[in-house]
């Protein structure tokens, strides 16, 4: 069973049959969201998935911001720690995947890299973080991993990590896409961030086998442009 119809539904779609799962993959999709309404309407979507679907195991994609202290105060940030506490306290089987920024064709204009090919094609101004780093992965490895972790059984009741192994600094990332587009961004570099460390041991065997294929960090980077823009 599948709840939503944005990026990470479409992916698994092959799960809307899946009788023993719901994978929830819906609610609010943008970072800095602010409204109360929008998060209430994701929790009360919840609310009757999980209390409708009690044998069933609940797939929900939360947020790696939740560790990061230089964004872990934003409204988005604390509605998803709700979130995470409800489905501990509410749900019989489930796991929760703190997911980093997601790169795919169908992804929301507000997207990290999403927003930056927007503000650079369109000659929108920037605001840059010059010390700060950012994790990226792409939609159909997220599936991979998530797939390969639902199909093995061994994993419940937790929640995972879900990343690539190496965060790349805006800088860099804003630099890589200047370099394919060959155009400039109107940016304005500011001294705030900080570095990135996203634990992912618990996928490392799977993420090492996609990283093995696709590289890691900019050269990662640098295929996701290629595959989607």
């Amino acid at each position: 069973m599948v709840v939503g119809n944005g990026l990470l539904a479409s992916v698994f779609v092959e799960y809307q049959n899946v009788n023993d799962t719901v994978i929830f993959a819906s609610g609010v999709s943008n970072s800095i969201e602010t409204r109360r309404e929008a998060f209430q309407r994701e929790l009360l979507l919840l609310e009757d998935t999980v209390f409708s679907n009690p044998e069933k195991q609940i797939i929900y994609f939360s947020t790696c911001s939740i560790a990061d202290p230089t964004v872990n105060e934003r409204p988005y940030v604390k509605h998803k720690v709700q979130i995470e506490k409800f489905i501990e306290e509410n749900c019989n089987s489930y796991i929760i995947f703190r997911v980093s920024n997601v790169v795919g064709s169908r992804g929301n204009k507000n997207t990290l890299l999403n927003f930056f090919v927007d503000a650079i094609l369109n000659e929108k101004s920037l605001t840059v973080w010059k010390n700060a780093e950012r994790n990226i992965i792409d939609v159909d490895d997220l599936y991979d991993v998530v797939d390969k972790i639902l199909t093995s059984k061994n994993i419940n009741n937790t929640i995972v990590n879900l990343g690539t192994s190496e965060s790349i600094n805006v800088v860099d990332i804003i630099c890589a896409i200047e370099n394919y587009f060959s155009k400039k961004a109107l940016a304005t570099y500011i001294n705030k961030g900080n570095k990135l460390k996203i634990n992912i041991e618990e996928i490392k065997p799977i993420l090492d086998n996609i990283e093995l294929r696709k590289g890691t960090g900019e050269a990662y980077l640098y295929q996701l442009l290629e595959k989607y823009y």
